[in-house]
């Protein structure tokens, strides 16, 4: 986050000796007003109403609010663009679109942004930073209550780093924690419109295989000697998707998306970003002409750098016919951003190919280690990243922070989270979609969630302060023993050499290393002290005892690995199962309950409820 202090106005605010402390209340009263333009828009009347409503949860003060009637009152709070000397000043053309501004010059209060929500932002902004008020969750906040309120001399400007920013926790899209922590989204979670007509994988929604595949195979991917033109089992078992991508050489595609792409537009005329991007499969054309501007444009050879993901590895293609392709598209729409992935194999940027000024690139880190920070942990996208940097600014990127194969595995990276972003503000990235878990519950889902809000917008906050403020409101008593239990945990995620922590992982991958005996029977040792700790605070135990669901969910995968194949077996209803020990049975019994009293909808990504992990706990076969 830029913090800025204006020279201009600071210079001012000195010279006139109006720097001092503001009583905005005292002993519960207040003569103060807050003011908003005549004609205020909706997110000055928001800003204004949500002042009004914490000012008077802490101080039992209700202050009024009142349309400015153009001549300058006693004691008022501006909130917006009130007309006022003082509000001549401010400095809206350094905000961009949310930036905020705080002032008080000793009469005034004045709270301010750009033009899209930085009003709001402003207000939440004075209530944590200046009134100590704290949102940790869509459901738990702190408000302190005190008698009378005194703010000092602020001169604040303050612009983000990053123009979008998104947390994809399904806790995160509360409206007013999305409103609290300046966040985005590009659906339509939250209470503000989305600029985003189309997200990603897009291709087919353009030119679909169920469409043109047996007339026109010509329109896709040529590889192993023919046209792929048909139609594959989608990742959810229930649906299909294309098998291939489409051929970016064929002029007849490039008018058909165009013409698909227009319809999509005149549909949501309002929307600003509309992705043309390859989809979800590495099955690209390989033919003449496509293959002929990869390798015009390629920096070098694609068997010079191999990446995978999912199990599979695809050679680095680079991004030719792809980017040949999408600046034609962008040519036609000069008014829209066209968005498009470097994702797998068109994830290295071209040489002597720069993206037209309206094209977006979505980067994405899906096949980086999470051991340690993508700098370090992962030199090639770190390459790659530093490549784009150097073509455009417009640079949105997708970022991986949660285990998609197990939500509720123990998942150390939250050391991770601040370099990461540092590191992507620090290479012209212009936008994060930071990918958690959407999901109902997970792993640290609520601690992770706060931490990637604050730092997207301020990458450089005291984060290790911020967790430590988290833990202690959350859990109470028990603060110490799930702090301690984290930094356990992260002291011994070091693996071996060579070994990544992959968002594909396991628990059984790790027995030897973070979830070691030894270090699972220590984390049960600090979870019976943190429930000794609030044993009377049942609100904060349900809390701690969330926590630990981790813990058990290794110990369940992690047995059923290593002893599953001696227990005793049944059939019921044509299946093979397992006669559990007692021990299991009961860990199982436990983790199920826990995991319904935390509303865990998901034990994987989009699969296995808690009930379906119970009732198949283990699954042997199926005859």
């Amino acid at each position: 986050m830029k913090k800025i202090i204006s020279l201009l106005l600071a210079f001012s605010f000195l010279a006139s000796g109006l720097a001092q402390e503001l009583t905005l209340v005292k002993n519960r009263k207040s003569d103060f007003t807050i003011i908003i333009p005549e004609h205020p828009s909706v997110e000055e009347v928001h800003g204004a109403k949500v002042l009004q409503h914490y000012l008077l949860k802490i101080s039992g003060a209700q202050l009024p609010v009142k349309t400015d009637k153009g001549l300058p009152g006693q004691n008022e709070i501006l909130i917006g663009s009130v007309i006022r000397p003082e509000t001549a000043l401010v400095p809206y053309d350094q905000m961009g679109r949310d930036g905020i501004y705080i002032r008080n010059n000793g009469r005034q209060l004045i709270l301010t942004g750009g033009p899209k929500k930085g009003v709001v932002y402003a207000v939440y902004t004075f209530l944590e930073e200046y009134l100590n008020c704290k949102k940790y969750t869509s459901s738990f906040e702190v408000v302190p209550k005190q008698k009378t309120i005194s703010i000092p001399a602020i001169d604040e400007l303050q612009v983000p780093d990053f123009t979008f920013r998104e947390v994809f926790y399904n806790d995160a899209y509360d409206s007013k924690f999305m409103d609290w922590h300046k966040l985005h989204s590009h659906g339509e979670r939250g209470n503000s419109p989305s600029e985003w007509g189309y997200w990603v994988h897009t291709f087919h929604n353009f030119l679909n295989p169920a469409e043109y595949g047996e007339s026109h195979p010509e329109y896709f991917s040529f590889y192993e000697g023919k046209r792929h033109a048909g139609l594959v089992p989608s990742w959810d078992g229930k649906s299909v998707q294309p098998e291939s991508q489409l051929c970016l050489s064929n002029p007849e595609v490039l008018d058909i998306v165009c013409q698909n792409l227009q319809k999509a537009i005149d549909e949501r005329p309002e929307a600003l970003y509309w992705s043309v991007s390859q989809n979800d499969n590495v099955n690209y054309c390989q033919c003449e002409h496509c293959a002929a501007l990869d390798a015009k444009y390629a920096a070098f050879a694609p068997e010079d750098k191999m990446y995978a993901t999912h199990g599979s590895q695809y050679p680095a293609l680079g991004m030719g016919s792809l980017l040949t392709f999408i600046n034609k598209v962008a040519e036609r729409f000069p008014d829209k951003i066209i968005s498009t992935l470097a994702y797998q194999y068109t994830r290295v940027p071209p040489k002597n190919l720069v993206p037209r000024d309206n094209v977006n690139i979505m980067l994405c880190s899906i096949e980086s280690t999470r051991n340690e920070p993508i700098e370090s942990g992962d030199p090639d996208f770190s390459e790659d990243l530093k490549g784009w940097a150097q073509l455009t600014d417009n640079i949105l990127v997708w970022d991986y922070n949660i285990q998609f194969a197990n939500l509720l595995a123990p998942f150390p990276n939250l050391r991770t989270l601040q370099p990461n972003i540092s590191f992507l503000r620090n290479n012209n990235v212009s936008a994060v979609f930071a990918q958690g878990n959407i999901q109902s519950g997970g792993e640290s889902a609520e601690l992770r969630a706060y931490l990637l809000a604050k730092l997207l917008w301020n990458p450089d906050l005291d984060v290790d302060r911020e967790m430590k403020d988290f833990l202690n409101a959350y859990y109470g008593k028990a603060a110490p023993f799930v702090n301690d239990y984290i930094n356990l945990l992260h002291d011994n995620n070091k693996g071996f050499t060579g070994r990544k922590m992959s968002i594909f992982g396991s628990p059984i991958q790790e027995g030897d290393s973070f979830l070691s005996p030894e270090l699972i029977a220590n984390y049960n040792a600090l979870f019976d002290k943190a429930e000794k700790a609030v044993r009377k605070n049942p609100e904060q135990l349900t809390r701690v005892k969330s926590a630990r669901l981790p813990v058990y969910f290794a110990m369940l995968e992690i047995m059923k690995e290593k002893s599953a194949g001696n227990w005793e077996t049944f059939q019921e209803q044509g299946k093979r199962k397992a006669r559990l020990p007692d021990e299991v049975s009961q860990l199982l019994y436990e983790f199920y309950y826990l995991c319904m009293d935390a509303q865990v909808s998901r034990i994987a990504e989009w699969h296995t409820t808690p009930s379906e992990y119970l009732e198949n706990y283990p699954l042997i076969e199926k005859e």
